[in-house]
């Protein structure tokens, strides 16, 4: 059986109050755009900061910007980019591994508190449920939001870069 409309509407609804709930809570105790920057230096780099700023779906300024602070801050170290010396390469510094790992074992300590009084195959069927989704995003959101936006011209215009 498929999901109505109203099912597709409710989930949709439930996972942007969600994702806004997290992005509210976290956003008063750390920049998220800086931990991406962090996570894709240690998870893959080096990388240049414009690799950064696709990776995270960011503005390559903001990236910049973030870099900036996080060399600053000791947690990535900058050099030269041997294929092109007018582009940096951004790494994690051992310390930024470090803190990386602290704020995902913390993230991962809050998280467990939330849904303390979740059963185990609780957890196991969304984790489960939202990879699929993910997946199936990954697959397709994005370009089923570029066909709705182009059967809407003029509408919500301020999102289109």
């Amino acid at each position: 059986m498929e999901a109505n409309k109203d099912q597709v509407s409710r989930l949709a609804r439930s996972t942007s109050r969600f994702a806004e709930a997290m992005r509210q809570g976290t956003s008063r105790a750390y920049d998220p755009v800086r931990v991406g920057v962090l996570q894709c230096a240690v998870e893959s780099g080096p990388l240049r900061a414009g690799e950064i700023a696709e990776c995270l779906d960011a503005l390559p300024s903001s990236i910049t910007r973030h870099v900036q602070a996080l060399t600053d801050s000791g947690l990535v170290a900058t050099s030269p980019d041997p294929a092109d010396r007018r582009a940096v390469l951004v790494e994690a510094t051992e310390a930024g591994r470090a803190e990386l790992n602290q704020f995902l074992e913390i993230g991962d300590q809050v998280f467990g508190e939330v849904i303390a009084d979740w059963t185990a195959e609780d957890v196991e069927t969304l984790t489960r449920l939202l990879d699929r989704m993910i997946e199936a995003w990954a697959a397709a959101g994005a370009h089923q939001q570029q066909r709705a936006n182009r059967k809407r011209p003029g509408r919500f215009g301020w999102s289109r870069i």
